[in-house]
């Protein structure tokens, strides 16, 4: 029974990158998405620091020789498709020694549909994989261990809780920590690309994405791109210097 660690280790050895400590609570609860980078995106959406601002994200660091892993890509599968409406962002960091055809190989043959990169680097420590790290929406780690932990699943429901839509672009922001700033264009209806209508006010704007407060004073954040041509005009126009 005592060659069982380490036959699970040869099994699934982890990058050297990723390779420690993983009993280091103190550590990890500073740790913070921010210092997380993933390297080359070789399936799916490409993972930027940018596409994952305000996001609830899971970051699954896993290998194409490591059995538990593969075993768990249906139920990564299903929780990205389950949250996907909610902004979750599910990550596939690749962390053992394979040539990127054999990644994309098992990314096929294990219909794997989230995004999966290769040379992640992070601050965190492990000794094996597959290993999981979820956070909330500004970043915060919540867990860090086995996608099989009972508390994996409770950290996807907290991570969850602190965004509420993110569909077609927007991102929500709880009311309860919203903090009312000036108005750039008094609350009117805003009309997106493809004709849906948003009752909003439009606190400001920075680089191309609206911030916008709802009547019940909630705040969320929009693409101005994704607004009309004619809603555009009123965003550049209420920009100008008075």
């Amino acid at each position: 029974m005592k060659l069982l660690p380490a036959l699970f280790l040869l099994l699934c050895p982890p990058t050297a990158l990723f390779a420690a400590d993983k009993e280091a609570p103190s550590t990890a609860a500073k740790v913070n998405l921010s210092e997380f980078t993933f390297g080359k995106t070789l399936f799916g959406d490409t993972v930027t620091a940018e596409s994952l601002k305000g996001k609830p994200v899971v970051v699954e660091f896993w290998g194409i020789h490591c059995g538990p892993c593969l075993a768990s890509m249906p139920m990564l599968n299903g929780l990205a498709k389950r949250h996907e409406s909610k902004g979750l962002k599910v990550i596939g960091a690749h962390s053992q020694e394979a040539t990127e055809e054999e990644i994309l190989k098992t990314i096929k043959t294990s219909k794997i549909k989230f995004p999966v990169t290769e040379g992640a680097r992070s601050p965190l420590k492990f000794n094996g994989i597959p290993h999981s790290a979820v956070f909330a929406s500004d970043g915060t780690m919540l867990f860090e261990g086995s996608p099989h932990d009972k508390g994996f699943e409770r950290a996807v429901r907290d991570a969850m809780k602190t965004t509420t839509n993110s569909k077609d672009g927007e991102s929500t922001i709880s009311s309860s920590s919203t903090i009312k700033p000036a108005i750039l264009v008094a609350e009117r209806t805003w009309t997106n690309t493809d004709g849906k209508p948003m009752a909003a006010t439009l606190v400001k704007v920075e680089n191309g994405q609206g911030t916008f407060r709802r009547k019940n004073g909630s705040t969320f954040v929009y693409a101005i791109e994704k607004l009309s041509t004619s809603d555009q005009e009123i965003v550049i126009k209420a920009q100008e210097p008075k």
